[in-house]
């Protein structure tokens, strides 16, 4: 490699560690006019897209790199990454593989095999890539986090809490506080819970495990996130405003079916599938209206629950992303109670609604109780709420819900989403 090529690459480098992605778009395009076919501008490029959310070109960008038979890892693990985001699981696992064929110590593409194997269900299969990375780098803290998630997944929850106990991140503690929940140890429990309370900002997580164990062993509840979650249920109409009709349910489907999406392994689901990826990352006009259309009821949320004295509102994130994706139901479909732990506020748009041919049929329940947590014989609260064809709700994302399961022949479509704080 030349000393002006060498120069090129730090320089774009450099402009990547300031997450200047506009002076990187630039600074790659103007390498590769004079050098069309420079790999390190080249996957430059493909990432500026990426992260300005222009993903046709990034994902041109990334399938002109990857067709090249460049012999470089980061491009492949670079792409494998792009694809495991807009929900292309399939083709990101065999990207990564590619990458660590050449080079086996690549971490990030350990990771990522790992987890796109976590995605399809294959936890067992995961866990070894995460130990390989381990092997080599045993200090990075999110393989010890996607280790403990895949353990978590099986149900061994003591491996699982030992895993997340080496990382400090508030989601991680939250997740080892629920393995302290499910195997039974009150003590560390609590003792775990207070030190959550006192040194971390409020998490739906922790307030979902507070609100169920006061419940269960007759405490107070005095988590800070939203001790009141069915007060925090927020329904609407979606028809009742100018911008959302027929025509955008038509073109937003439209863009769907042509986008060969991965399915999602989700074992809470029955007679049903739910999409991969992030489907907001992509630019096209149908589904970046329907995110504005939420982005302005999440004002409308905020202002409707600001008297509220509750951490939801109070503690609400400066900075976020929205992540949607797609389950759709057939017959008898039905979706167990369960929370979105990564999520502020979580929401559903039902973009086609079965026939009721019993009462609930296809309905939303929230419940105090979900995720097949100890009970001890209590009894958790629930509430109904009815849903049709346009109907939006947003809810707290520590409050657990399921569907009514159906009868109609007809698809029940839901566009699901969460509000992800960025830390």
């Amino acid at each position: 490699m030349s000393e002006k090529s060498n120069n090129e690459k730090l320089n774009l480098a450099e402009i990547f560690k300031s997450n200047d992605y506009f002076a990187l778009k630039e600074a790659s395009l103007k390498i590769l006019k004079k050098t069309p076919g420079h790999i390190d501008a080249l996957n430059a490029l493909a990432i500026s897209y990426k992260e300005l959310g222009e993903i046709k070109n990034a994902e041109e960008t990334f399938t002109l790199l990857v067709n090249g038979g460049a012999k470089v890892d980061y491009v492949y693990s670079n792409a494998g990454n792009f694809f495991y985001n807009i929900g292309k699981i399939d083709q990101a696992l065999q990207l990564q593989k590619h990458a660590i064929k050449i080079n086996p110590n690549n971490i990030n593409a350990l990771n990522q095999i790992g987890m796109a194997l976590s995605n399809k269900g294959k936890d067992k299969d995961a866990i070894k890539y995460y130990k390989d990375a381990i092997k080599i780098d045993p200090n990075q803290d999110s393989t010890y986090i996607n280790l403990a998630n895949s353990n978590r997944n099986l149900e061994r929850y003591e491996e699982a809490a030992k895993y997340y106990g080496h990382s400090d991140k508030k989601m991680a503690k939250c997740q080892q506080l629920e393995c302290f929940y499910m195997l039974g140890d009150h003590q560390e429990f609590y003792k775990n819970l207070d030190f959550l309370s006192k040194n971390y900002s409020p998490h739906p997580l922790a307030a979902t495990l507070s609100k169920h164990a006061s419940i269960r062993f007759d405490r107070e509840d005095n988590y800070s996130f939203c001790p009141e979650p069915f007060d925090f249920v927020y329904k609407s109409d979606l028809f009742q405003k100018n911008n959302f009709d027929e025509k955008l349910l038509k073109d937003f489907f439209s863009v769907v079916n042509n986008l060969s999406l991965s399915v999602k392994q989700q074992s809470l689901l029955k007679n049903g599938k739910q999409s991969s990826g992030n489907i907001f990352l992509i630019n096209e006009e149908p589904i970046q209206k329907i995110k504005k259309i939420i982005i302005d009821e999440l004002e409308l949320y905020k202002k409707k629950f600001k008297k509220h004295k509750a951490g939801i509102i109070e503690s609400w994130p400066e900075n976020y992303k929205l992540y949607g994706w797609l389950i759709i139901m057939e017959k008898d479909g039905n979706l167990g109670a369960h929370m979105h732990k990564e999520g502020w506020v979580s929401g559903s748009i039902y973009l086609e609604r079965p026939k009721r041919v019993e009462k609930f049929d296809g309905d939303l329940l929230f419940s105090l109780h979900g995720s097949n947590y100890p009970t001890d014989n209590k009894d958790y609260e629930s509430k109904l709420v009815q849903i049709e064809k346009g109907t939006m709700v947003l809810f707290p994302s520590s409050l657990f819900h399921g569907t009514f399961p159906f009868e109609s022949n007809e698809k029940r479509i839901t566009l699901a989403f969460d509000v992800m704080p960025v830390e």
